[in-house]
């Protein structure tokens, strides 16, 4: 004999699964669009390109910067200020992507940045802003298991 409880159950089993793999796919999606903006940002910063690095900031979020030679910077204002002045000399500058995380409604991509000389941990944070993911931070990174 079939137990009644588990004929009610299975419909609700088949909802949950379909709505896991939707959140699954989304998030997928939007690992790939920070990617996207994470790559946007790190060009827009070796090309001196004040115009696509505003467009990685996000508009809405408080935001924030510290730069390996400076203290934490805060306010869209202030932070696009400080790349410009940045942007004057820019370094010659990549980012291996050393993990990438979910949490709390927001991506942080924490990469080692190669500069000429030397290597630094830093970590970047996105946000949802107006529906598209934007950046919220970039500075020092903690180490990546505690991420």
């Amino acid at each position: 004999m079939r137990n009644p409880l588990l004929l009610l159950l299975a419909p609700l089993c088949v909802l949950i699964a379909a709505y896991v793999s939707q959140v699954n796919a989304q998030s997928g999606s939007d690992r790939e669009a920070v990617l996207a903006l994470n790559t946007e940002f790190y060009r827009a910063f070796r090309e001196s390109d004040i115009a696509a690095m505003a467009r990685v900031w996000s508009e809405q979020e408080p935001v924030a910067v510290q730069h390996p030679s400076s203290g934490r910077i805060n306010g869209r204002d202030a932070v696009l200020k400080s790349w410009a002045q940045v942007m004057r000399r820019p370094p010659d500058i990549s980012c291996d992507i050393e993990a990438v995380r979910f949490s709390d409604g927001g991506w942080a991509v924490i990469c080692l940045e190669q500069l000429n000389p030397g290597t630094v941990r830093m970590i970047n944070i996105f946000r949802k802003d107006a529906g598209e993911w934007k950046m919220i931070y970039h500075g020092p990174a903690p180490e990546a298991e505690s991420v």
